[in-house]
């Protein structure tokens, strides 16, 4: 399954340059798999409050090939690329246009928010 969601960026997005601080593509990445989950019938509220269990990300990596500037509309798409029993790998992208902007690889783990230790992944997944 893949997700994606445009988004017009925004002056508070940007640097003085007027392009995409670095940083903030974490946070588009972090409503792309917010979405992906919700499409997929996840609740995270209702996990984190009747499961006791929330997603920590344990691993990132990001390729920068090219800026967005303010005022770009941009496509955030997120996808699974692998799981385990705990962990899930999400492959995600921003693109402008059909330009590749960013790739990112975000690792999250389960985890119990009683012990903070990894738990098995919801059902769903």
């Amino acid at each position: 399954m893949k997700s994606s969601f445009n988004y017009r960026v925004l002056y508070r997005d940007t640097d003085a340059e007027g392009v995409v601080y670095y940083a903030n593509y974490l946070g588009f990445f972090e409503r792309g798999r917010t979405e992906l989950l919700r499409e997929m019938g996840i609740d995270l509220k209702k996990l984190r409050d009747e499961e006791k269990i929330v997603f920590t990300i344990t691993k990132v990596e990001c390729d920068y090939l090219a800026p967005a500037m303010y005022d770009d509309e941009i496509t955030v798409t997120t996808e699974i690329a692998s799981k385990t029993k705990a962990r899930v790998i999400f492959k995600q992208e921003v693109l402008r246009g059909e330009t590749l902007l960013v790739s990112g690889k975000i690792e999250a783990c389960a985890v119990s928010l009683k012990t903070f230790k990894p738990q098995r992944l919801p059902r769903q997944l």
